[in-house]
């Protein structure tokens, strides 16, 4: 009887039991549903996010690349005409140059050509008188042949009178002959003067020429002055216009814009420069990277070499020990072979007293002692032998272990330096890989966001909606300083080497709301992990002042009302939050009021992960 009521309390029991596990894993799967729904929804609201704010850039774009069009098309004709006007005035400037050039080319011809015509006239006025000269000198040479020939004749017949007479002749004839040179000289002398009066004439007539043309030409430069006068006035007017414009107050626009404009156009630049620095910058990685595998293959290469050449060398020491063992084992074997000899020698000189002892027995008393002398000393020596050998047996133990140390040393060595080349080339083979197949990481940018100033307004919220979400978006709104500093704390709990996690879960963080951003923003807070560092206890306290999540951190105004400025959830999610946190508590009551059922545990570090990259996607 009493076992039939065990029995059916124990199956009331196991019903028990089973319903409760039932329940537990009814109410993990409503969980998991609702963190699913949950996920979806933000990943239906993050997706719709993106394509508003895909197609407002895109907008922003197409205008302001009309704008830039429409500019460029402005500035294109402007800068034609202004071209046009440039050619205009660069071909009348060469043609005003060419035709300077031109005058003054014609004018250094006319020169060479009029001093050319002048020198031609001199030579040929010179050979004129040159000829004529000759042609009187041949006259005078001839005549004063037939004088000579004549006085030579009539000397012999003619008396003293008459040769006074004809001296005196030809003595005038002399004086004649020079008159008449110096006439011809004189004749010679005034036509060249005539001549060179007619080149000072040309020169005379073609110097007027060109002080015409250069009193033409400034007349040119005068006019062209005066033009450019009056031009550089019209532009100094120009010129006070615009500075009256700029200095008069109501004719200027709302600087704040063109402030902004500016800022804009600089930061544009900016980033253009920055993604040109950013190629160069990747192109040089990519470089070193190359470099390095190149240095990797190498020095796996040289490992290798090594590893060879020093089982070379090993090879050549044991050579040559053994070439010392062989000369040690010839010079053992003459040593042998002398011994036996002299055992030999010794063995017959035994032989030969005790043939004769019967006969000398009584001789000498002297010979037995020595003869007792001798065999102690042998029995010495063989002891010494004996030692000796054992020492020899000892040192050739040892000498075995120390080449046994030596061959394994070697061994060791080589396997070492071959798992190092070995490990190079896998490290090389790897990093090819990871270049091969691995995503390139993404740098994140800290984005400078701008404050808003927002009125306050007077809305009656309940402090359990607000309090959560204007958390949510502080944690939402999360500097760059902060994401920087919680991955060097995780750096740093990776490296340690030993960590003792104390995980403490709260029951009432599990709080799910429609916003997964501030739902996985607060579990992180209540569901901490509690990290004691043992090595370094003072790193772990500066990391986590660094971090900054500690819930009584302040908070500042612009992250509350924008935490403000999010809508509500509606009534529905708020009665499915109630009823969720109402089945865990229940749960959380069960497990502890009955040991023997388990619940699984909740992986918090991947929801933790999952917020961590998407409020890093949208602060990026």
């Amino acid at each position: 009887m009493e076992s039939d009521v065990i029995a059916d309390l124990r199956c009331k029991l196991k019903e028990t039991e089973e319903e409760r596990r039932k329940a537990a894993q009814y109410g993990l799967q409503l969980v998991e549903s609702q963190n699913e729904l949950q996920n979806q929804l933000d990943k239906c609201r993050n997706e719709m996010m993106t394509l508003t704010e895909s197609y407002e850039q895109e907008k922003y774009t197409l205008q302001r690349e009309v704008e830039l069009k429409s500019r460029m098309l402005e500035s294109l004709s402007s800068e034609c005409e202004t071209i046009k006007q440039q050619q205009k005035m660069h071909l009348e400037q060469l043609e005003e140059t060419l035709s300077r050039s031109h005058g003054q080319e014609v004018n250094e011809l006319k020169k060479k050509l009029e001093t050319l015509k002048a020198e031609l006239d001199e030579a040929r006025l010179s050979e004129k008188q040159l000829k004529h000269k000759v042609d009187h000198q041949e006259k005078l040479l001839s005549s004063k042949s037939k004088e000579m020939q004549m006085s030579e004749r009539v000397h012999e017949s003619v008396s003293s009178e008459t040769l006074t007479l004809q001296i005196e002749l030809t003595e005038m004839e002399n004086v004649k002959t020079t008159l008449q040179e110096e006439v011809n000289e004189l004749q010679y002398r005034q036509e060249q003067l005539e001549l060179l009066n007619a080149n000072l004439m040309r020169q005379v007539d073609r110097l007027k020429g060109e002080k015409e043309e250069r009193e033409k030409e400034a007349v040119s430069y005068y006019d062209a002055l005066e033009k450019a006068r009056v031009v550089n006035q019209d532009l100094q007017v120009q010129l006070d216009q615009a500075l009256q414009q700029a200095l008069d107050p109501n004719s200027k626009g709302n600087s704040l814009f063109a402030e902004v404009e500016d800022r804009r156009a600089a930061m544009e630049r900016q980033l253009i420069s920055m993604k040109v620095k950013y190629q160069s910058l990747k192109k040089q990685n990519a470089f070193n990277r190359e470099q390095m595998q190149r240095m990797k293959v190498q020095i796996a290469t040289l490992l290798q070499m090594k590893g060879s050449q020093a089982e070379f060398e090993q090879q050549e020491r044991l050579l040559a020990m053994l070439e010392q063992k062989n000369g040690e084992i010839k010079h053992l074997l003459g040593e042998i072979r002398n011994l036996e000899k002299f055992k030999s020698l010794y063995e017959s000189m035994e032989s030969k007293p005790s043939a004769n002892s019967v006969a000398l027995e009584d001789d000498t008393y002297y010979t037995d002692l020595l003869q007792i002398k001798l065999d102690n000393l042998n029995k010495e020596s063989e002891s010494i032998k004996g030692e000796l050998s054992i020492q020899r047996m000892k040192a050739l133990l040892e000498s075995q272990r120390a080449l046994d140390i030596e061959r394994k040393l070697f061994l060791n060595e080589r396997h070492l330096q071959l798992s190092q080349s070995e490990n190079m080339k896998l490290r090389a083979k790897l990093d090819e890989l990871k270049l091969k197949y691995e995503p390139e990481e993404k740098i994140e940018v800290p984005v400078l966001k701008k404050r808003r100033e927002v009125l306050p307004v007077d809305i009656s919220t309940p402090n359990g909606v607000c309090a959560p979400s204007a958390v949510g978006e502080e944690d939402y709104r999360l500097s760059p300083q902060k994401e920087e500093a919680q991955s060097c704390s995780d750096g740093s709990e990776d490296n340690n080497l030993q960590l003792e996690k104390t995980v403490s879960v709260s029951t009432s963080g599990v709080i799910l709301s429609p916003y997964k951003s501030l739902t996985l923003d607060i579990q992180p807070r209540k569901e901490k992990k509690c990290v004691k560092l043992t090595g370094v206890p003072a790193d772990s306290e500066a990391l986590s002042e660094r971090s900054r999540n500690t819930p009584n951190s302040p908070r500042s105004v612009s992250s509350l009302l924008q935490g403000s400025e999010q809508p509500s959830p509606s009534c529905l999610y708020r009665c499915m939050n109630c009823a969720v946190c109402f089945l865990i508590y229940f749960l959380s009551i069960v497990c502890s009021i009955i040991p023997q059922f388990h619940l699984p545990t909740f992986q918090f570090s991947k929801t933790l992960r999952k917020t961590k990259m998407i409020s890093r996607g949208k602060d990026s």
